[in-house]
C-alpha cells in the first residue's frame, strides 16, 4: 500500500516548520533512503507569480528552507528551479517571483543555486502521450538525479485542484505554457497535457506546504487563504495530491487528472488504497469554499461535454481595481483581452465569446483585478441549497 505522511503544523515558525518537515519525511524512512550523497536534487516549488508569502499563493519560504536543509543533510546538492506563470516583454516574472516570494533570500542564505527555467537551455523530448509530439524541457530538469515537487495546497478554477502533480507544469519554459493553453482550450485535453508532462519529468518525491492553503477561486490571489495545518510528504505525488484534495473537500473521483495519472500507472488516486501516516487529524467542522466550477465535476460526461464551456465561470476585469499594467493582456494564450477606448480613457476588456476560461489572466494579475463571474444557473442552485 502507498503511504502519505501528514504532520500537524499550525503556523509558519521556523523551528515548527522544520520539525514538521523532518517528521513527515521520517515517517517514510527518511530522505537518506531515497537520496544518495552524490545526487543533484532539483527542488521545484510552486511560485505562480511574484506574490508575498502571506497571500498563500506560493510555497512558503520556510517550507523551502526546511526541505533544502534536509537535502543538504544527506550530503546531496540541492538546486531550486521554477518558471512562473504569465509573461512580460521587459522582464522575467520568474525572477521577480524568486525575489518577492522569499525564495531568493532563502537560497542565498543556504548557498543554493536558483534556476530560472525561462533562461536556461532546453531540449525537445518526445511525448509518449497523445497531446503533442514533444515537449521542450530544461536540461536542468532532465539532468537532475532526484526531483522533489514542493507545491502549495490550493484550489484551481480550471482543474479544481493544484498540488504536486500540476506543479510540474511549471518546468515548461515561459511562452510554451501559454501555447499549450492556447492549443488545448478544452479542460479535459489540457489535463492530459498535465499528465503527459508529469510522466516525462518522473517526480521522485513530494512535500506539500499545507499549513495555510488556498480555497475558493484559486490558485491566484482571488482564492481564499485557509488554515489546513499540515505538512504532507510521499514518494507518490499522485497519492499525496489525492489526500490533500480530500482535506479541501473533494472526493477521490473529482480531480480528473489525478485519476488519469493513476490509470497510466503513475500513482495511486484511491483513498482506500493509501495509508496515511503521522499525527495530523483534520477537524470535522472544517469546510472550505471550492471553486465556482467545482459543481461541474458532479455532472455525467454526456451532459458535461456539450455544455462545459458555457457553464464554466468566466473571468471578468474589475475596472475599479485594474491599473492597466497589461500583464493579463501579454499573458493571455487566446489573445482575447482587448484594449478599449472610451473618450480619453482606455480600459481592458475580455472578449467572453472567444475566451477559453483557462484563467491564466486571473492567475497572473498582480492587483487581484480579475474576478470569476459564476454561471447564473449555479448561482441559483447555490442560493436554494
Amino acid at each position: 500500500m502507498v503511504s502519505v505522511a501528514s504532520i500537524s503544523c499550525d503556523r509558519y515558525q521556523e523551528e515548527v516548520v522544520q520539525e514538521a518537515v523532518r517528521k513527515a519525511v521520517a515517517e517514510l524512512g527518511g530522505l537518506d533512503s531515497f537520496v544518495s550523497p552524490e545526487d543533484r536534487v532539483l527542488i521545484k516549488p510552486n511560485l505562480l507569480g511574484p506574490k508575498p508569502p502571506e497571500e498563500a499563493v506560493t510555497t512558503h519560504p520556510l517550507v523551502l528552507k526546511a526541505v533544502i536543509e534536509l537535502v543538504q543533510n544527506t550530503g546531496a546538492k540541492p538546486v531550486v528551479g521554477e518558471s512562473s506563470g504569465g509573461f512580460l516583454v521587459e522582464e522575467s516574472l520568474t525572477a521577480r517571483a524568486f525575489k518577492e516570494t522569499g525564495t531568493e533570500e532563502v537560497c542565498k542564505q543556504l548557498g543554493v543555486e536558483m534556476i530560472n527555467f525561462d533562461r536556461v537551455a532546453a531540449t525537445e523530448i518526445i511525448n509518449p502521450g497523445s497531446t503533442v509530439d514533444s515537449f521542450k524541457l530544461p536540461l536542468a530538469v532532465l539532468e537532475a538525479d532526484f526531483i522533489i515537487s514542493l507545491p502549495k495546497l490550493k484550489t484551481h478554477g480550471l482543474t479544481l485542484f493544484t498540488g504536486a502533480v500540476k506543479n510540474f507544469y511549471g518546468v515548461i519554459p515561459g511562452l510554451e505554457k501559454m501555447e499549450y493553453h492556447r492549443r488545448f482550450p478544452n479542460v479535459n485535453r489540457f489535463m492530459e497535457v498535465i499528465v503527459d508532462i508529469f510522466e516525462l519529468v518522473t517526480a521522485d518525491f513530494a512535500i506539500m506546504d499545507g499549513v495555510v492553503g488556498l480555497a475558493g477561486d484559486g490558485p491566484g490571489s482571488s482564492g481564499i487563504p485557509c488554515t489546513v495545518g499540515s505538512i504532507l510528504a510521499s514518494a507518490d505525488p499522485v497519492a499525496l495530491d489525492t489526500v490533500a484534495a480530500g482535506y479541501l473537500g473533494y472526493s477521490d473521483s473529482q480531480i480528473r487528472y489525478l485519476n488519469l495519472a493513476a490509470q497510466r500507472g503513475l500513482g495511486r488516486a484511491d483513498l482506500d488504497r493509501i495509508e496515511i501516516k503521522g499525527n495530523f487529524s483534520q477537524s470535522e467542522y472544517k469546510k472550505y469554499d471550492l471553486p465556482s466550477n467545482a459543481v461541474l465535476s458532479h455532472l455525467p460526461n454526456f451532459i458535461l461535454r456539450p455544455l462545459f464551456q458555457g457553464l464554466m465561470s468566466k473571468p471578468v476585469i474589475d475596472q475599479q481595481s485594474c491599473t492597466q499594467c497589461r500583464t493579463c493582456l501579454d499573458s493571455c494564450p487566446q489573445q482575447v483581452i482587448i484594449e478599449q477606448q472610451d473618450g480619453n480613457n482606455t480600459y481592458l476588456e475580455i472578449d467572453e465569446s472567444e475566451c477559453s476560461k483557462c484563467l491564466c489572466c486571473q492567475e497572473v494579475c498582480p492587483f487581484d483585478a480579475i474576478e470569476l463571474k459564476e454561471n447564473f444557473l449555479f448561482k441559483l442552485l447555490r442560493y436554494f441549497k
